[in-house]
């Protein structure tokens, strides 16, 4: 299963999705065209570290495991003629103590922290037939790749996030655009400024803070492939020249019970950047490179009990601070909204890097992390 993508309910009719509406100040009805739904999941387990930056090890109680612990409200209403208008605003958490999961702003050497009431998204847009454009604060295209094309759909713990941040990116001042045609999906997306912690947009320095991207994928039978750019702009006005590049390409293709993944994702970034990436301090120069390769596989033994295995490997160019994570988990579904599952990690470090299982920086340099989570996930 895609262990990552939003899990909706069924529509809250009448009473329901006035109460829903209400919640967002705005007016209640509810029809056959138009509704409401509450939606969410709330996953949380007890996980354990070595070799942590202090050398030791640690237990935890953790939240958003396996997909990070969310709630929303996802609204659409019929226009006519094919067209609609849709929303979503989606809040995530932290089950263990009740905290925002989104709230660190800024992305620089001086961040901001604050409270995103909707830190996970926050959009509205229009839809007609096969065509969406939406406004907000949204998912990367890069987010929604690693969604379909990561065997962990880019889980907090143990998967592609855990080697690149930005496999979770989010896109503040965003318009995004998706359209089918037939098996393609095409789209693209343009933010003019994609992370508010620095402030709003600046006048006359429109480079200051820009993402702009774009993809291609390709979905019929058992086979399904993407094609991915993201480039992003540094967020302040004496260095927006400088430039953070990605280029990636996934597949996957299902036989049976058994889905595979592979999938690979080229990095160039320099300069403003370099401070901030954990990989870019290993090279020393003013340009950092480095290419990224995953594979792994998902088996669902019964329609009850799925095993997933993926191997992730970092080669940053120029050096040899080369890590790799290797994941295995066991899932197995008591209902088709509630799961037990139990996942494992190790990985291996050399010459100074310190990638941990949950991400670069939370393991000792130069050590090995194994790291092992048992929890429950529930879907609303």
């Amino acid at each position: 299963m895609n262990q990552n993508k939003n899990a909706l309910g069924k529509p809250l009719y009448v009473l329901g999705a006035a109460a829903a509406i209400g919640l967002c100040g705005a007016p209640a009805s509810a029809n056959a065209e138009s509704s409401v739904t509450l939606y969410g999941i709330v996953d949380v387990g007890i996980a354990y570290v070595n070799n942590t930056t202090t050398g030791g090890s640690q237990t935890a109680l953790a939240s958003g495991n396996f997909s990070g612990s969310r709630w929303g409200l996802k609204g659409v209403e019929d226009l006519g003629g094919g067209a609609k208008a849709i929303f979503d605003l989606e809040d995530g958490f932290n089950v263990n103590d009740g905290t925002t999961a989104q709230s660190t702003k800024g992305l620089g050497t001086n961040p901001t922290t604050t409270a995103r009431l909707w830190g996970r998204q926050a959009w509205v847009g229009l839809a007609y037939k096969n065509h969406q454009l939406t406004f907000g604060r949204q998912n990367t295209l890069l987010f929604d790749q690693a969604i379909s094309f990561d065997p962990f759909g880019a889980a907090t713990r143990y998967s592609s996030l855990a080697v690149d941040s930005a496999f979770a990116g989010r896109a503040d001042d965003s318009i995004k655009y998706v359209g089918k045609f037939g098996p393609i999906t095409a789209a693209a997306m343009y933010s003019t400024r994609y992370d508010t912690g620095y402030g709003s947009e600046v006048p006359g320095a429109e480079l200051t803070g820009r993402l702009f991207s774009g993809s291609l994928t390709y979905a019929s039978g058992p086979l399904a492939a993407s094609v991915l750019y993201e480039q992003r702009n540094s967020n302040t006005v004496a260095t927006n020249t400088d430039t953070e590049k990605r280029a990636s390409a996934a597949a996957t293709y299902t036989f049976g019970p058994v889905k595979g993944f592979a999938g690979y994702r080229y990095l160039w970034t320099n300069n403003a950047f370099l401070p901030t990436n954990p990989i870019a301090v290993k090279n020393g120069s003013d340009v950092t490179t480095a290419s990224m390769f995953w594979a792994g596989a998902q088996y669902f033994v019964t329609p009850a009990f799925a095993l997933t295995g993926a191997a992730y490997y970092q080669d940053v160019h120029a050096t040899n601070a080369d890590p790799w994570m290797a994941v295995l988990s066991a899932d197995y579904f008591l209902s088709k909204r509630t799961d037990l599952y139990a996942n494992a990690a190790f990985a291996r470090n050399k010459n100074g890097s310190n990638l941990g299982v949950t991400g670069y920086g939370t393991a000792a340099p130069g050590y090995d992390q194994t790291g092992f989570v048992v929890g429950i996930r529930h879907k609303f």
